[in-house]
C-alpha cells in the first residue's frame, strides 16, 4: 500500500510539474504588446511558408503568419493572414516577398516599402487593403535559370544549323579564299616595297624642284617689273612718234598750200616761181620718204615691241644666201 501511494504521489507530481512548465512557457512566450491583422495576396506559390513563420519589416521581425489559404472568389490567389505589432509602419506602398531561412527550406515574409505611397494602411482584411506579394527571390532565380536554359538550347540549335555539312564546306571555301587573298596581298606588298623605299628620294627631289621653282619665280618678278617699265616707255615713245607724224602731216599740208600759192603767182614772179618749184618738190619728196619710213618703223614697233629693248631679230636668209633652207611642206 505504501509503495502504491508513493507511485501515485510521484505521478501527480510529474503531471503538475509538466503543467507548470507548459504554463510558464506560455506565460513567457506570450506577447506583451497588441497585435493587428493584415492579409497578403499572392499570385505565386508560397513554397516553404508555414503558419507561425516570422514576418519582418525591412529585416526587423514585427509579427508572424497566422494562416495560409486560397481565396474563395479566385482560386488562383493565395491569402496569407499575418499579425504584426500595432503601430508598425505599414503603408499603401508596402509589398511582401518570401525569403529563405538558412538551409532548412522554410520561408519567412519580408515587408518592403519603396516610399512612393507613404499613406498609412490601417489594419483590415478587406480586399482593397490586401498587401501584394512579389515573386520570391529563389523563384526569380529559377525562372531566370529556365529562360537561360531555353536561350542556351536555342543557341545550340542555331549552332547546329550553322555547323551543318553544307555550311562547313562553305566556311572552308571562304577560309581558303581569304588565305589566297592574303597571299596575293603579301606578294603585292613585296612588289610595292621597292617603290615605297624610293619614295623618300622622290620626295627629296620634289622638294629640291619646288625650291628651284620658288627661286625662279622670285627671279621672274624683277624681270616682269622691268618688262612692264619697258612697255610703259614704248607706249610713251609711240605717243611721241604719233605726235611727230601729226606734225609732219601738217608740214606736208602747208607745203601743198605753198605749191598752190606758187602756181598762182603772176608772170611778174615767173622767174622766182621757176626757181622755187623744184626746191619745193625736192622737199615734198623727202617728206614723203620720211613719212613712209616712220610708218614702217611704227608697224615694226607694233608687231614686235620687244625689238625696242632686245633689237631687231635677224632676218631669215633668202634663196641663194648662206643658211637658206627650203621650207618643208606640212
Amino acid at each position: 500500500m505504501e509503495s502504491r501511494a508513493h507511485a501515485i504521489v510521484a505521478g501527480l507530481f510529474t503531471v503538475l510539474l509538466g503543467a507548470g512548465i507548459v504554463l510558464a512557457a506560455l506565460w513567457f512566450s506570450r506577447d506583451s504588446y497588441d497585435r493587428v491583422t493584415y492579409v497578403l495576396e499572392s499570385k505565386y506559390a508560397v513554397t516553404g511558408l508555414n503558419p507561425q513563420a516570422p514576418v519582418k519589416l525591412r529585416g526587423v521581425q514585427i509579427g508572424k503568419v497566422n494562416s495560409i489559404d486560397f481565396d474563395g472568389e479566385d482560386a488562383t490567389l493565395i491569402l496569407v493572414t499575418i499579425s504584426v505589432k500595432a503601430g508598425s509602419r505599414i503603408t499603401r506602398g508596402t509589398t511582401a516577398q518570401l525569403g529563405a531561412q538558412g538551409i532548412t527550406g522554410t520561408s519567412y515574409v519580408n515587408l518592403e516599402d519603396d516610399g512612393k505611397q507613404p499613406d498609412f494602411l490601417p489594419p483590415n482584411i478587406d480586399k482593397a487593403s490586401r498587401i501584394p506579394v512579389k515573386r520570391a527571390l529563389f523563384d526569380e532565380f529559377a525562372m531566370s535559370g529556365q529562360e537561360i536554359l531555353f536561350e542556351v538550347g536555342k543557341l545550340l540549335k542555331q549552332a547546329q544549323v550553322l555547323l551543318s555539312d553544307a555550311n562547313q564546306t562553305q566556311l572552308v571555301n571562304m577560309f581558303n579564299a581569304v588565305q589566297g587573298a592574303s597571299e596575293r596581298m603579301d606578294k603585292l606588298a613585296q612588289a610595292l616595297e621597292p617603290g615605297a623605299k624610293s619614295m623618300p628620294v622622290l620626295a627629296g627631289d620634289a622638294r629640291k624642284l619646288l625650291a628651284g621653282a620658288d627661286h625662279a619665280v622670285r627671279d621672274v618678278g624683277p624681270l616682269l617689273k622691268d618688262a612692264r617699265t619697258a612697255l610703259v616707255s614704248i607706249d610713251k615713245l609711240a605717243q611721241e612718234y604719233s605726235r611727230r607724224a601729226g606734225t609732219l602731216d601738217r608740214v606736208a599740208k602747208n607745203a601743198d598750200e605753198v605749191g598752190s600759192a606758187s602756181q598762182s603767182v603772176t608772170g611778174a614772179a615767173g622767174s622766182m616761181a621757176g626757181d622755187l618749184v623744184p626746191r619745193m618738190n625736192v622737199l615734198l619728196e623727202e617728206l614723203v620718204r620720211n613719212s613712209r619710213k616712220l610708218d614702217r618703223f611704227l608697224d615694226d614697233l607694233h608687231d614686235q615691241p620687244q625689238g625696242l629693248v632686245f633689237g631687231r631679230p635677224a632676218r631669215r636668209p633668202g634663196p641663194g644666201e648662206s643658211g637658206f633652207a627650203v621650207p618643208q611642206k606640212q
